[in-house]
Order: C-alpha cells, then structure tokens, then sequence
C-alpha cells in the first residue's frame, strides 16, 4: 500500500514538473513573438521618424509645388510629384487589363498541362529579373532600338513588365481564395463559364484584387533603377513639365531622391533630399493604409463579410 502511494506521488511531482515546463515553454514563446512584433513595430516607428525629423524642416507648399533648380538653391519638387502619378496611371493602364486577364485564364481556364506550366514559369522567371536589369532592357528598347529617347511611356512600360508576374499571382490567388461552391451553384443554374466569372468569381474577388493593385502601385510610385535608364533624370522646361505628352522626360521622385543624393551640385542638397525622401515615404504608406481601407470596404459590400 505504501509503495502504491509513493508511486502516485512521483506521478503526481513529475506531472506538475511537466505541466511548469509547458507553461514556462509556452509562456517564453509569447514573448518571443511578441518582441519579435514589437521589434517590427519599432523599426518602422525609428525609421519613419527619422525620415521625419530630417524632412519636415524642409516640407512648404513653395517645396511641393515649384520645379527643382540644377544649380541654385530653393527648388522645389512640383514636376517629380506629378510626374510620380503620371507614370503610375500609365503603368496601370498597361498592366492591370493584362495581368487580370492572364491570372484569370490561368485560374479559370487554363487545365493542367505543358501550355500552363511553360507560362507560369515565364511569369516566376520575369519576376526573378532584377530592376536594373529591366531598366536596361528598357533603355536598350525604347530609348535606342524605338528612338523614343528618356520618355514617360518608355518607363511605364518597363515598369509593366517588371510588375505584370506579380499582380498576375495576385489575381490568381483572389480567384482561387473564392469557394468553388459558387461556381458550381451558379452554372447550376444555368449561367456560363465566363458569366460565372464576371457576375459571381470577381465579385467575390474584388477585395483582395483591389488590395493587390494598390500595394503594387506603392511599388511602382518608389521604383527607381528601371525609370532611371527609360524615364530620365531630368524633366521638361516650363508648363512642359505637366502635360500629358508621354514621350518627353519624366524624372520621378524616387529618381530625385537618388539623383539629388548621388549627381546634384545645388547648395540645399540635404534639404531638398529630405524633404524628397519624407513626401516619398508618406505617398507609399497612403498607398499601404488606402489598400487596407479599401479592401475591406469593398469585400463587405461585394460579399457582406
């Protein structure tokens, strides 16, 4: 009787040793990841401060809207600013039509096969290319086999190819995310394969698809080695600067930001660097903050979740 008790003793001790253990293992793995989350959160924190503590000084409606000078001090960045949105809209216009078109097809039509396979590869290898490398293809295109010289459209195509791999596996993914229950109830009912996909898949899909094209408009308007060798580093005189002519120069401010630090001669370099670099910085997170926003607001009013 006594050893029967002393051995439900032992169990007892090594049964509250394993469950201290557990709870010690589990309770060091929270806090792990939970520095690892803060870590996270204070980088981001240090650096967007810092970028502010430099920039602000220089931030004026004067800096945001007047053109850069080449030599003298108090230019400004009104002509990259645009010239930012102008080859966003035009690189858009370009790659979202072919790039959903292409994520549909491989999603929705395309069966396994050879076919498939061979152009699903060529979308992994394009986007394993390097910037650069895109950016002297562009220039070896567009600049000297086309003759269109530095040019808006030279660099928005070039950005086109550089992101067309990703916002196809986007695409692909939003569609494949939708239940395939709603395929089968709707051409259950008699709708088509392709009225299936516009009335019910993309619909459905229109959440992550518009996240998706947001946060690879934040990548396009920060680019920089690609538009440097297609788009220029410099831009038009005068009202030039903001027309609508996509073969003329459009230097961008991301390429300001670089041609500022690395080329430019003006006295204010620092200044005007910093001040580039903050509006740079805020523009890519609007575009972060507005993909979450409008993400979401779009999945419930497509879907109702």
């Amino acid at each position: 009787m006594r050893d029967a008790v002393l051995t439900l003793e032992i169990a007892r001790a090594k049964s509250a040793r394993g469950v201290r253990h557990r709870r010690f293992v589990d309770r060091s793995a929270t806090t792990l990841l939970w520095c690892a989350a803060l870590a996270v959160l204070a980088l981001l924190t240090l650096f967007v401060g810092y970028i502010l503590y430099l920039g602000a000084p220089a931030i004026s409606w004067q800096f945001l809207t007047s053109p850069p000078s080449e030599v003298s001090a108090g230019g400004g960045i009104g002509p990259e600013i645009y010239n930012s949105f102008y080859i966003l809209g035009l690189t858009l216009l370009f790659t979202v039509p072919v790039a959903v078109a292409a994520g549909i097809y491989l999603q929705e039509y395309a069966r396994p096969g050879a076919f498939r396979t061979l152009v699903q590869f060529s979308a992994e290898s394009l986007a394993t290319v390097p910037s650069i490398v895109m950016g002297l293809f562009g220039l070896l295109v567009f600049v000297y086999l086309l003759r269109w010289r530095f040019s808006a459209i030279g660099g928005a195509l070039t950005l086109t190819i550089l992101n067309l791999p990703a916002l196809m596996r986007v695409t692909q993914e939003a569609l494949f995310s939708v239940p395939q229950t709603y395929r089968e109830a709707s051409m259950a009912l008699g709708a088509t394969r392709w009225g299936t996909i516009w009335r019910i898949v993309l619909p459905s899909a229109v959440g992550a698809l518009t996240t998706g094209v947001i946060l690879i408009a934040g990548r396009i308007f920060g680019e920089t080695a690609a538009l440097i060798y297609t788009a220029g580093v410099s831009v038009a005189a005068g009202k030039g600067a903001y027309d609508l002519n996509p073969f003329r120069p459009a230097e961008t401010l991301a390429v300001h930001v670089w041609y500022t630090h690395a080329e430019s001669v003006v006295p204010d370099v620092a200044r005007i660097g910093n001040g580039s670099a903050l509006v740079l910085l805020v523009m890519v997170l609007l575009f972060n903050v507005v993909a979450r926003i409008v993400g979401r607001s779009l999945t419930r009013r497509f879907t109702g979740r």
